[in-house]
């Protein structure tokens, strides 16, 4: 199970289902020599293989977490004659000024508070493996 915590945080969790060699891709705009990891909550080490954290074998049942600074920049962008103030968190938009008359775009404050909102989900792993 992979939970993503961008934009919120600079933050991805990995529960592993079987005993892998887990490398997580970077986003492009986090520096790798900012990278840090825990295996169920001890600190491992971790190698940077171009835009890969590599954290090494992660057992079956343990969550692994790669955690990064996350950036905040704001651009302004012209779009049909008219300029656009955008503020960007990490890759996504979280903000656009002005905002719209009767759709108000990008309406993301609580993105940039650091918490994750989470939403319930119940995942479904069939027992066998469906021959298609």
């Amino acid at each position: 199970d992979i939970d993503s915590h961008i934009p919120d945080q600079g933050r991805v969790d990995v529960k592993a289902k079987q005993t892998l060699n887990l490398d997580i891709r970077l986003p492009e705009w986090a520096k790798p020599e900012d990278a840090r990891a825990t295996v169920n909550g001890k600190e491992r080490p971790l190698s940077i293989d171009g835009r890969y954290a590599r954290l090494g074998t992660v057992e079956k049942g343990r969550k692994a977490t790669l955690r990064f600074p996350i950036r905040e920049r704001t651009e302004i962008v012209k779009v049909h004659d008219k300029h656009y103030t955008l503020v960007i968190r990490g890759s996504s938009v979280v903000s656009v000024d002005p905002p719209g008359k009767y759709c108000p775009y990008y309406q993301r404050g609580h993105t940039r508070g650091g918490q994750t909102l989470w939403r319930k989900v119940t995942r479904f792993v069939p027992d066998d493996e469906l021959n298609w």
